[in-house]
């Protein structure tokens, strides 16, 4: 004779039922979880499309003595990540590009840095890791005073969906420049924002704000 199963009682259901529950509710989260991060991931891997329209203004200088002309301000514009990791440059004057890079200049201490546009420089490493077809293509005739716009397409720039920081120097005068910092989001939405300055080490007191009104545009 076999013996029968001893039955639950209400409490045991009742239990049983609410661990059956947790269990399901917590798998459920963790789908709901892991189904935003995919797509969190997804999303901000996905290619980016549209263009970004830099625009800048180059000013003569405001009291630059006659008989020592301020040398051609040298220009340069590049992005980074939101974290501040070096992505592309977009615009190099010339003289930088070819050989303006190598001046070196020291500092009080007896440091040596670069003197042409030396945030950009610290952050590129310019011209190493660039293939001649990059320099190439960025490489422009130093901008002269006034207006200046120029516009990428973010594919040919091979960047994704996500929020950047687009930066502007201008070299003024031997350990003197001047850079703008902004930042710009690209995506499904158009955006649109106005570039921070900042004078390093400060505004040169003859040469003053040589580069200015600097934002940027993304058009998707």
């Amino acid at each position: 004779m076999k013996d029968n199963p001893p039955k639950m009682s209400n409490e045991d259901k009742s239990t049983s039922c609410v661990g059956a529950r947790t269990v399901l509710a917590i798998v459920l989260l963790i789908f709901i979880c892991a189904g935003g991060v995919i797509g969190y991931f997804s999303h901000h891997t996905r290619p980016a499309g549209g263009s970004i329209e830099i625009s800048f203004k180059i000013n003569d200088p405001l009291r630059y003595p006659d008989d020592e002309p301020l040398d051609d301000p040298q220009t340069v514009i590049w992005l980074e990540d939101s974290r501040g990791q070096y992505v592309r440059s977009i615009l190099v004057s010339d003289w930088t590009s070819s050989e303006g890079w190598e001046k070196t200049v020291k500092l009080p201490d007896k440091t040596e840095i670069k003197e042409i546009c030396p945030q950009w420089q610290a952050a590129s490493g310019w011209p190493k890791n660039h293939s001649k077809k990059t320099i190439d293509a960025v490489t422009k005739a130093t901008p002269e005073t006034g207006d200046h716009e120029i516009s990428v397409k973010c594919a040919d720039l091979k960047l994704k969906v996500g929020t950047y920081r687009y930066c502007v120097q201008t070299s003024v005068a031997e350990l003197h420049s001047i850079l703008c910092i902004g930042t710009i989001t690209i995506g499904d939405e158009p955006d649109e924002s106005i570039a921070t300055v900042l004078y390093k080490p400060e505004l040169h007191k003859d040469a003053g704000g040589v580069l200015s009104d600097v934002k940027a545009v993304y058009t998707p």
